[in-house]
């Protein structure tokens, strides 16, 4: 059977741990008034499949419930006017509701529409993990996606948890098919209308753009590119779990400051405590000044102790190039708190950056700040660093 994958793990745990945000989202009451509306609106803007008439249809659904071991209502509906062509569903209640829209059902094959409604099935199947914490969980990153007003980490943590959905339902419909063409097929015909897709062409495809860019990673907010998820299906197939580190890769990829969920930016914070830490340490470094800029980036730190400089210097050797450039400014806001201190800090700072293999960003971040050219800043790292060895000659 299918495994919860990490990220809805952390994710469900994380918002777990926020007891009023969780509460509201677990409430039966909210439950119960978010079916009763739902029901009502698609009577309201659909036709309803009867297992008495649309055998074939149900037929597949208790195939897939089986293969899930799912034990739960299914509800099928197709939607009047929709152009679009898909399929989605609704759990609310312990109740599932598959609707289609456009001609998904007259556009794919048999097969093709088993892996379809497995994928939908497999959404219930990751809703009851965790003793059906993750169905909360994701109505959560749900309201989070659809809010304008929510924190960028907010925002990404949502579109990664839907994204790993997407990944784990095509796990799901594989278990039922047995098979990732039907899968892969599925997909590209509904995204392009198609008639006949060759599965194994499309993968080659795929290779051929990571072949080109091994960095490429997915971009949007529910549904990962095609390419993507057929590569991921593939891996799957070929290569079982041992396919998982290339599989986080490609949809998480190396994050730019601009693209940290949750769970990054309480690593980069992290990491700037540590930075702080070293920064600080020095006696001479703790003056009132500094510990006030410091309490600016967090409102307590503790200055007495320093961090593994070798493993964070591993850690940051690892950050996409945007992060190590926000170090290398607070870098630089230290360098220059104090002017009592004249340019020890700025040595001290230049030091550190060489320390943690940020010397090439720092070095940009001075040169920048103080509009110098590269010959003037190089002179100026020297002569700081000169003056900061004759201070502590023990650096050495």
């Amino acid at each position: 059977m299918l495994s919860i994958l990490p990220y809805h793990q952390k994710t469900t745990q994380y918002f777990k741990g926020q007891p009023a945000l969780w509460q509201y989202f677990a409430s039966k009451t909210h439950k119960t008034e978010q079916l009763r509306e739902f029901k009502t609106d698609l009577l309201k803007s659909s036709y309803k499949f009867s297992p008495d008439t649309d055998v074939d249809l149900y037929n597949k659904i208790e195939f897939a419930k089986d293969k899930l071991n799912l034990q739960v209502p299914v509800t099928l509906y197709q939607t009047q006017n929709a152009e679009d062509v898909n399929a989605s569903i609704v759990y609310i209640d312990n109740e599932a509701h598959i609707v289609f829209s456009g001609k998904i059902i007259q556009l794919l094959s048999d097969d093709e529409l088993l892996a379809i409604v497995s994928h939908e099935l497999s959404h219930v199947l990751l809703y009851t993990q965790l003793e059906s914490q993750v169905e909360v969980a994701d109505r959560i990153v749900t309201a989070i996606a659809n809010n304008q007003g929510c924190t960028p980490a907010h925002y990404e943590t949502a579109r990664l948890f839907r994204l790993y959905t997407e990944i784990f339902c095509d796990r799901g419909a594989y278990v039922v098919t047995g098979s990732y063409a039907p899968i892969v097929s599925s997909l590209v015909k509904i995204s392009t209308g198609l008639q006949t897709v060759n599965a194994d062409s499309y993968i080659k495809q795929a290779e051929e753009i990571f072949a080109a860019d091994n960095n490429t990673r997915t971009s949007g907010i529910s549904h990962p590119e095609n390419f993507i998820r057929a590569r991921a299906i593939w891996l799957w197939h070929s290569r079982g779990h041992e396919a998982e580190p290339v599989i986080q890769q490609m949809i998480e990829g190396n994050t730019s400051l601009d693209e940290i969920d949750l769970f990054k930016q309480e690593n980069i914070a992290t990491i700037t405590q540590d930075v702080l830490r070293l920064l600080l340490y020095p006696k001479w470094m703790q003056t009132p000044l500094m510990i006030s800029l410091a309490k600016q980036y967090f409102g307590e730190i503790t200055v007495n102790e320093t961090p593994d400089k070798v493993n964070l210097s591993s850690m940051i050797g690892q950050l996409h190039s945007s992060m190590q450039d926000y170090l290398s400014y607070v870098l630089y806001d230290f360098s220059t708190a104090d002017k009592e201190l004249e340019d020890l800090p700025l040595g001290h700072t230049f030091y550190l950056a060489d320390e943690l293999k940020l010397n090439e960003s720092f070095a940009n971040a001075v040169k920048k700040e103080k509009k110098l050219t590269d010959k003037k800043a190089s002179l100026l790292k020297k002569k700081a660093l000169s003056e900061y060895f004759k201070f502590d000659p023990q650096i050495v």
